[in-house]
């Protein structure tokens, strides 16, 4: 039976995608929880989804406007600011909030924009076409590129930022890659699966791995096993029962997580 609903060519289609797209978040989600800028990662998608749908509005290329607004985002984000009594979170909040109401605004104005306003929020894997999997291809060729040539120097300047410009490494310059390859990721993912999918892939499957082990490595390989091992099981239940398939995922995330929380409570 199982084999019989991923025989069909979108389900397969939006096995590969869903695979990529979780596999490549939850490998960028250890540095998100690391780095503490779990904000930061939802300010992102939201700022990616605010680009969607400007993209829808005027017919202009979505992935390029994504793009643009992710990277704005990022920008604001990395560079230092002088805010006075004001946070960096307050200002993280603040972009949240105006580029969820501006998504809103412009979904609720055009209505055949707004038909898409559940699948940019929730995300239908389901929908997922070629060319979106030559785009993920070529994302997880790119950043699997950078983060194997730098892999050292982003775990250093995510684990202890001060031994490193003590040391002399250009800690800002790795900073800006690793925002930069978070906000590539999540402005090319973020039509594909939607909101939802994204923030929880960045910091469900992470939070499982950081849970389960303790080498460097192993936190890595953890998290990014399951959010692949999730897609094919939220994909059956979506299919099975009529659910969306965004939410089906996170449910299985979610379920992933409970267990490794019961294991190490009856362990202790």
């Amino acid at each position: 039976m199982i084999m019989d609903i991923f025989a069909q060519t979108f389900m397969q289609l939006a096995l590969a995608a869903g695979v990529i797209s979780a596999g490549i978040c939850a490998y960028l989600g250890v540095y998100v929880i690391l780095k503490r800028i779990v904000f930061v990662g939802i300010a992102l998608a939201e700022l990616g989804a605010l680009g969607v749908a400007l993209g829808f509005y005027f017919h202009w290329p979505l992935l390029l406007c994504a793009t643009i607004m992710t990277f704005l985002g990022v920008l604001l984000f990395w560079v230092p600011l002088h805010l006075g009594s004001l946070t960096r979170e307050s200002l993280i909040g603040f972009a949240y909030c105006l580029a969820a109401g501006l998504s809103l605004i412009i979904l609720a104005k055009n209505p055949a924009v707004e038909a898409h306003g559940v699948d940019l929020i929730s995300g239908n894997l389901l929908y997922a076409q070629s060319g979106d999997l030559v785009v993920l291809l070529l994302l997880l060729v790119v950043l699997g590129g950078m983060h194997f040539a730098l892999f050292r120097e982003f775990l250093f300047v995510s684990f202890d930022r001060e031994t490193a410009q003590s040391l002399r490494l250009p800690a800002g310059f790795y900073d800006l890659l690793l925002y930069m390859s978070l906000g590539l990721a999540i402005s090319l993912i973020i039509k594909i699966v939607g909101i939802l999918f994204v923030f929880a892939s960045l910091v469900i499957p992470p939070m499982v791995g950081l849970t389960l082990c303790r080498t460097t490595k192993r936190i890595f390989i953890a998290s990014v096993l399951t959010a692949v091992l999730s897609i094919p099981a939220g994909l059956y239940i979506s299919f099975q029962w009529d659910l969306p398939s965004g939410p089906a995922v996170v449910a299985v995330y979610g379920i992933f997580l409970l267990v490794v929380f019961i294991i190490r409570f009856l362990k202790k």
